[in-house]
């Protein structure tokens, strides 16, 4: 497997505007675009057709009627069912296929990261793979050795950057074309689902990587069956049904309406009855309070906020799910993911006050980092653990549960469980979180991911160290040139 990634192309347009210019934002467009693909019972038959007159064959429109505007610095997402044609969406727009009718508008740079299956020369190295694939790009030789370092940096390849591609695995071919795509200065960025074969730890690099380019102005088009990176990334979406639109609208509510969708297919294919519950056997997200716990967060308003940040509309379909085997994952000697497995974490947020992701914020600001779970079976006491290291190792500061006596009891469901730092008082720099959940007695993790989410900070006042501690001066006088104390 390997990543496929193609050239940037300049279009030239016959709009005299800048894809900046403020008259028309619009990057990349889609007028009535669709694609067609003749299908044939066999070999036979396309000869019979071509030598007469008589079809032999039926006719399969993957995509039709589609009209697409994408603003400069605008993320869309698509989202729909396996073959829904979600990615003959993405190779229209890259212009790896040619569109049976309408056309397609680019203003701009384009790069795109689809297939994972061809791109690479299997006999040439990594680094030699980079220099090939900026070329194709439009790099010139000078900016191609100016990036080279970043790109390899940003791969984390080590050692092996300098081995023939044809020894990677999947995932190590997706750190080496992300790296080559997210470089290059692009317009326009088109990414397939290929982010889920990398480790959480990529993903969640190559996300911070693509927020940094939305700020920067590049417009993304996403196809991903990752959901909660959608609600993140992207500020539309277009919801695909058997090549149409079926829905399009606010990243939030279209989801929302596709999870809606799968929940009652998922039912009806199980044969559940659709009539409604019965009021009393419905569940609701609702906040474990009732305490007056000096350790417990008591702000309603807060409180408010993230029932809305942490909804999981899906609960019931996750904790009927088959999980398998609890999860371990590596990179080299570093244990990111392990546990024993009665807990797994679905997500773990960063959010300013709020209630919206982030992965930068400012020194004292709000934080609420918010941890969702389920358990596998039912679990007593569990500690839960937050612990802040800078991105150096050095380990910051780690509160658990079990230290503070709070959120004891029995857990056997979905949950989010969040702890609120209402001004953190950390430096500039970069920090890396790990969550953890223990069992009763702190000595085995049921779930641990180490490391895994960063942030960063940012100062406004200058300032050395880890924290900021609330402080103030003085002056004590015991003699000076007056001679007066």
């Amino acid at each position: 497997m390997r990543a496929q990634v193609r050239p940037v192309h300049d279009v030239i347009v016959s709009s005299p505007q800048a894809p900046d210019s403020p008259a028309d934002p619009v990057v990349l467009r889609a007028a009535n675009m669709g694609k067609r693909f003749d299908i044939y019972p066999n070999d036979r038959s396309r000869f019979f057709e071509f030598l007469g007159s008589r079809s032999h064959h039926r006719e399969h429109w993957a995509v039709r009627g589609l009209e697409l505007e994408v603003a400069r610095g605008r993320a869309i997402g698509i989202i729909g069912n396996n073959g829904a044609g979600k990615s003959t969406i993405l190779r229209l727009l890259a212009g790896i296929t040619e569109p049976t009718e309408g056309a397609v508008e680019l203003k701009g740079r384009l790069s795109a990261l689809l297939d994972l299956g061809v791109g690479f020369q299997d006999g040439f190295t990594g680094r030699e793979n980079i220099e090939f694939g900026c070329q194709l790009l439009g790099l010139s030789p000078a900016l191609i050795e100016e990036r080279m370092p970043e790109m390899i940096r940003f791969a984390e390849l080590g050692e092996f950057i300098d081995d023939p591609v044809r020894t990677y695995s999947s995932g190590m071919a997706l750190r080496l074309g992300f790296a080559v795509a997210v470089h290059v200065d692009a317009d326009v960025l088109l990414i397939d689902e290929v982010l889920a074969v990398g480790d959480q730890y990529f993903q969640r690099k190559c996300i911070r990587r693509i927020s940094a380019l939305l700020e920067r102005g590049t417009s993304l088009v996403l196809v991903t069956h990752d959901l909660h990176a959608v609600r993140a990334l992207c500020h539309e979406v277009l919801w695909f049904d058997a090549g149409r639109v079926r829905l399009r609208g606010p990243s939030r509510e279209v989801v929302e309406a596709y999870l809606d969708q799968d929940r009652l297919r998922g039912a009806r294919a199980r044969g559940d009855s659709l009539e409604p519950a019965p009021r009393a056997a419905r569940q609701s997200t609702r906040l474990v309070v009732g305490s007056t716990h000096p350790m417990l967060e008591a702000d309603p308003l807060l409180h408010a906020t993230l029932l809305r940040s942490t909804q999981l509309p899906d609960a019931a379909e996750i904790f009927a799910e088959d999980t398998g085997e609890a999860p371990r994952i590596s990179e080299g000697e570093n244990l990111l993911v392990s546990g024993t497995g009665e807990v797994r974490v679905l997500r773990v947020q960063l959010l300013d006050a709020a209630g919206v992701e982030h992965t930068r914020f400012r020194s004292g600001e709000s934080v609420v980092v918010a941890v969702s779970f389920r358990t596998t079976e039912p679990v007593e006491n569990p500690i839960f653990g937050v612990a802040l290291f800078r991105n150096d190792g050095t380990y910051v500061y780690g509160p658990n549960t079990g230290f503070d006596e709070v959120l004891q009891g029995h857990w056997h469901g979905v949950y989010t469980v969040y702890i609120h730092y209402p001004t953190l008082a950390l430096l500039a720099g970069s920090y890396r979180v790990s969550v953890a959940i223990y069992d009763s007695g702190h000595i085995s993790p049921m779930a641990w991911h180490n490391q895994l989410y960063e942030f960063e900070i940012e100062q406004e006042v200058d300032d050395h160290g880890l924290v900021r501690l609330p402080h103030r001066w003085g002056m004590i006088v015991h003699h000076d040139e007056t001679g007066l104390r």
